[in-house]
């Protein structure tokens, strides 16, 4: 995968340790920054260097993302 290339969902809530359905949440409500609806398949991407907006981050939301994102 070269740098260019955009993860799926599932792996970058795998990889920052948050269930899949909380990050498609976030995505939806701008949370993170990188990712981006495919314009066909409306399937989420998540392009390099993702970030997650945490400012915008409710504190419920952050304790969880603490915890590993156990919901």
């Amino acid at each position: 995968m070269s740098q260019q290339d955009g993860i799926s969902l599932r792996r970058f809530a795998d990889r920052i340790g948050v269930s899949e359905r909380c990050l498609l949440r976030w995505c939806q409500a701008g949370k993170v920054i990188g990712a981006r609806r495919h314009v066909l398949t409306k399937k989420w991407i998540i392009y390099p260097p993702a970030k997650l907006a945490l400012d915008f981050l409710s504190p419920q939301s952050l304790r969880l993302l603490r915890k590993g994102g156990a919901e």
